[in-house]
């Protein structure tokens, strides 16, 4: 939906959350007041991920309680296998050309997150409820972990599988492991 605020400039906005008493129903009262007209979703994504049709609007807003609070259960896990990569979930190794590589819990559910996903860029904080459970941990134990995997990682040649995305977060790059 098209709006257009006090200054004539054209926006779309798109509001993301758990419903209308979500944190963000605030914000969305003070833009109708002020003449913008707002689409409102309900969205609830563990992966931290916004849905495709969020590309066609200018502004995004997304409440962050519609984000998963605890981490996905091993149990429900799907193993992932990308070129020379293979995460089981199940038995929680990770192999590269069938070597093991050890990783701690934190590491391997940081791995398997990213892997699972590939392309997909995460945010620092979509990361830490996605695999953390919480956003409690400060945003450097992501930068962190993404460094300690590089260097596990690094020995087998595909410790640049996951890559910085300057300003935005992580992804993994299915290219570094073929």
């Amino acid at each position: 939906m098209s709006i257009e605020g006090s200054s004539g400039i054209q926006a779309r906005v798109l509001v993301l959350g758990s419903g209308p008493d979500g944190r963000l129903s605030g914000i969305v009262d003070v833009l109708g007041r002020a003449g913008y007209s707002v689409e409102m979703r309900d969205h609830s994504d563990a992966t931290g991920r916004l849905p495709i049709e969020s590309l066609e609007y200018d502004i995004v807003m997304l409440d962050p309680r519609s984000l998963a609070t605890t981490p996905v259960p091993a149990a429900d896990l799907a193993d992932v296998e990308i070129g020379r990569l293979r995460v089981d979930a199940r038995r929680r190794m990770v192999y590269v050309d069938e070597s093991a590589v050890r990783l701690s819990a934190r590491e391997f559910t940081l791995l398997h997150h990213l892997a699972a996903h590939p392309g997909v860029v995460f945010s620092r904080e979509a990361l830490l409820r996605a695999v953390w459970g919480s956003a409690w941990r400060t945003e450097g134990s992501v930068t962190e972990y993404v460094r300690r995997l590089r260097i596990l990682l690094a020995p087998s040649g595909i410790g640049e599988c996951i890559v910085t995305r300057k300003g935005f977060g992580y992804s993994f790059d299915p290219d570094a492991v073929r």
